[in-house]
């Protein structure tokens, strides 16, 4: 079945930004790289700035993310 997303509205938007502007600190797009997430705002922040913060916890968590489906044989010697 194909997913629904609710409509985008104009009040949404607008408790979205305010959300994104209250909680700037852990912006991947801002934040020093040198500085580390808590592990409680690690979830905070992918809600509000997108996976690209996982990149910045560890790369390997979307490398693994995106790794291509193993291939597997149907039976022996093929």
């Amino acid at each position: 079945m194909p997913r629904h997303l609710p409509a985008v509205t104009g009040e949404g938007e607008a408790v979205l930004r305010l959300a994104r502007e209250r909680h700037a600190e852990p912006d991947p797009a801002t934040r020093p790289a040198s500085e580390p997430y808590e592990p409680g705002e690690v979830r905070m922040a992918v809600a509000l700035h997108g996976s690209a913060v996982l990149y910045r916890v560890d790369e390997r968590i979307m490398t693994d993310w995106f790794r291509p489906a193993p291939e597997f044989v149907d039976g022996p010697g093929e």
